[in-house]
């Protein structure tokens, strides 16, 4: 499997309110050679900016829902690429609706982009779908219950081949000779035994995965996409005391963002989208590991690794 860095970067972890020095929802993912933007919040070009991020590299924007704090910077990132003079396709994918948006946004702005911008419009329904793929990785979308047309997204990276055991090999005695003829052939005859290429190789390391689960309600339908995934962002809007103003906003506590994570058996939990009633948000940190332990808070500016312990 490749030994690429898998990272996030978060740059908002704000939620409807851009306060206590917090910026709208925004995250950048990156996979060795590939690089997405999860949300675009108002500030996300700045953010970009102020981190000194590729953004000419973008290979797609994803897009969870169309409310301001998620997609109100969107427009203003794509027409400063343009003004950059980036080129090379972009492609933005998002809910029902995206297309209707961002042409209303753009050609309000009597705005015409100097490269092509291809809009899709995803609905998983009750299953998920493949939005983006490589050959080494993916971006997989499916629904969250959020009042409004709502995506969340999952980014693997494909299993590799078994690799060779070196190891295994040179006590065996064999030549690179003989390796070369038994990984082409499959099979071959070793010093009166039946060799075989499985014989010689190590399984390659589990998949890493991340899934970006912002903004929903509670919602254990969404273990079947999460499940035994290494990173798990969810949001974490308000603590549970104040679970009925969660439910009315379609949005989820902190303890249930970790009960999601415990069941889910996630590596780690990562939670933001931050109400603006808790200027200091480490009592919600302190209620998601009450119940689930391996609880990080989103930092802005701060890269997480997306490794197995």
């Amino acid at each position: 499997m490749s030994k690429a860095v898998f990272s996030v970067t978060v740059l908002g972890t704000a939620s409807a309110m851009p306060l206590h020095g917090r910026h709208h929802s925004a995250q950048w993912i990156g996979y060795g050679s590939h690089y997405f933007l999860i949300d675009c919040g108002e500030a996300t070009q700045y953010q970009i900016l102020r981190y000194s991020l590729p953004w000419h590299r973008l290979k797609a924007i994803f897009i969870s829902h169309l409310h301001a704090d998620h997609a109100g910077g969107l427009a203003g990132l794509l027409t400063s690429l343009h003004l950059q003079g980036h080129v090379k396709p972009v492609y933005v994918y998002g809910p029902l609706g995206l297309r209707g948006y961002l042409e209303a946004t753009l050609m309000g702005t009597y705005q015409m982009l100097r490269y092509p911008l291809h809009v899709m419009e995803v609905w998983p329904g009750e299953a998920e779908v493949c939005i983006w793929a490589a050959a080494d990785f993916q971006v997989w979308a499916f629904t969250l219950r959020h009042g409004v047309p709502t995506l969340g997204f999952r980014l693997v990276e494909i299993p590799g081949s078994p690799r060779l055991d070196a190891a295994k090999a040179q006590s065996l005695g064999l030549s690179s000779t003989d390796i070369a003829r038994l990984r082409e052939k499959g099979t071959i005859e070793w010093q009166g035994r039946r060799l075989s290429w499985d014989d010689l190789t190590l399984p390659p390391p589990l998949p890493r995965s991340y899934a970006y689960c912002s903004d929903t309600v509670y919602d254990e339908r969404l273990l079947r996409f999460v499940r035994q995934v290494t990173m798990l962002y969810h949001e974490a809007t308000f603590l549970s005391i104040q679970r009925e103003r969660a439910r009315q906003t379609f949005h989820t506590t902190a303890a249930e963002a970790a009960h999601l994570a415990k069941a889910a058996r996630v590596q780690k939990l990562l939670i933001g989208h931050f109400s603006a009633r808790y200027k200091d948000p480490l009592p919600l940190l302190q209620e998601a590991r009450a119940i689930f332990p391996d609880t990080l808070i989103a930092e802005e500016g701060k890269t997480y690794l997306v490794n197995y312990v």
